[in-house]
């Protein structure tokens, strides 16, 4: 999925596969369902890290809200929602209400994700990002029960990102330290770990106004 030589067919073929998987394991109702119960939420949605929108469609579809996409990759020409190019950690984001980011972190050094929450920390009121958990168990129950089921290239992938996945506590020392050197103060913030470490979630609300 990192290998840029991916052809565009492929790499659509894989999105959609990595949807159905998220939806089995019930990150995009997770996502959802936070969204849904934010009775703050005044603006639009941006999803960090949204490959080729399908979260993005469903929030838009289900909650009725303004959505935006923002990936390293440019979006395909055929791209059903606005999705901008460009670098979270160091880029400027698109103006939102609220950011969302689901299975990215993994993908990024220390430095890289606590560079990409101040940055989300500087435009958004709401930052969830939801990330897989370095652990042998969500690793073994993969290898089992999803495995047969996807491409060879997903399920490579798969079991890459569980190993490069950040641990509850590294996530939350990272989070924590991103949070210290921003101005802006929180007002909430909450980490979860989910039954069998098969998904963490950090949920940070900040104060109004910016930094």
């Amino acid at each position: 999925m990192d290998d840029d030589g991916v052809s565009a067919e492929a790499l659509a073929l894989n999105y959609r596969e990595l949807d159905k998987v998220h939806r089995w394991l019930g990150n995009t109702a997770t996502i959802l369902n936070l969204l849904k119960h934010d009775r703050g939420l005044q603006g639009r949605v941006l999803d960090i890290g949204c490959g080729q929108g399908a979260l993005l469609m469903k929030t838009r579809r289900e909650l009725d809200l303004d959505v935006i996409g923002f990936d390293l990759r440019p979006a395909p020409p055929n791209a059903p929602v606005t999705i901008m190019a460009g670098n979270a950690v160091s880029d400027p984001l698109p103006e939102a209400d609220t950011a969302v980011c689901m299975m990215l972190a993994h993908h990024l050094s220390e430095e890289e994700l606590a560079g990409m929450i101040g940055n989300v920390g500087r435009s958004c009121r709401r930052f969830v990002l939801l990330d897989l958990v370095r652990h042998p168990v969500p690793l073994a129950l993969f290898r089992l029960f999803l495995c047969p089921l996807l491409s060879p290239v997903n399920a490579l992938d798969g079991q890459t990102s569980i190993r490069r996945a950040y641990t509850a506590p590294e996530m939350r020392r990272v989070v924590d330290g991103a949070l210290s050197t921003l101005k802006r103060p929180v007002s909430r913030l909450r980490h979860t770990v989910t039954p069998l470490w098969i998904r963490q979630v950090v949920d940070i609300c900040w104060e109004s106004g910016t930094v």
